[in-house]
């Protein structure tokens, strides 16, 4: 058990670090959104959230981090109506050079239109798709590298705590055991600053495929998440679920704390 374990270990480490290819992953995975309320996915489940999360005033300031942003914008969308000064970080340089591609206006980055014009949508109108793609690249100030296993994810990025940080499915990817999901549930609140909040979005059956790959070979629970919480200083605790089956069945999570 312990040799099958390591394997897996190693084929994820392996496969994260040297065959995944972050442009090939959105054609797939991204591509086919046309800005319309259409069943529910992921995809979605992240606008539509934290749309009225940050959107709520819940959550003040002017500093946001996004913990394992990945090649995608999803995430700070609706987080750069919001915060004018937005960190992106992700483990793999190869996802923070397709989301630096986009960042600087690259003519070959993936095209997010239709995300933009959904957001439009859910603001009511009140900024066009384009105004809110230059409100985004002009909010993102870096994209940098990070590591959630680490109790300082942001690694040699030293800098003051944020107003809010914000979480995708992130931990499921990055985490192979409950113990490690717990702990990167601390690293992540650690970059919260006293009176900000926290937010995480994820999924209790820990489905996450990346093509063929399942990651981690765990169940999570409303429990399991909000001791791991408790425990590391956080209140106000808030966990919305959501079933969707999708490519496979999904019980998503969006969750929201605050730091004492």
């Amino acid at each position: 058990m312990a040799d099958s374990k390591a394997a897996v270990e190693e084929s994820v480490a392996e496969y994260y670090t040297q065959a995944f290819k972050p442009r090939e992953y959105l054609d797939k995975h991204f591509s086919a959104f046309d800005g319309t309320d259409g069943k529910e996915c992921v995809q979605l489940f992240i606008m539509n959230n934290l749309h009225q999360t940050l959107g709520s005033g819940v959550f003040q300031g002017k500093r946001l981090l996004d913990i394992g942003t990945g090649p995608s914008i999803l995430s700070v969308l609706s987080a750069s109506k919001h915060f004018s000064d937005i960190t992106c970080s992700d483990y793999l340089e190869v996802c923070r050079e397709e989301l630096q591609k986009w960042v600087d206006g690259d003519p070959e980055a993936f095209d997010w239109g239709a995300y933009f014009r959904y957001v439009s949508k859910l603001e009511g109108n009140s900024s066009t798709p384009d105004d809110i793609a230059t409100r985004l690249r002009q909010s993102i100030k870096s994209v940098v590298h990070c590591d959630v296993k680490q109790s300082n994810p942001l690694c040699d990025e030293s800098v003051d705590p944020f107003d809010v940080v914000v979480s995708s499915f992130c931990l499921e990817l990055a985490c192979d055991t409950p113990d490690q999901y717990r702990a990167g549930v601390g690293n992540m609140a650690s970059r919260v600053k006293h009176g900000g909040g926290l937010v995480i979005l994820g999924d209790f059956k820990n489905n996450i495929i990346v093509e063929t790959e399942k990651y981690a070979d765990f169940d999570l629970n409303e429990a399991f998440l909000r001791d791991a919480l408790v425990a590391h200083g956080c209140t106000d605790i808030e966990i919305k679920q959501q079933s969707v089956v999708d490519e496979w069945p999904c019980e998503f999570f969006h969750a929201t704390a605050k730091k004492v």
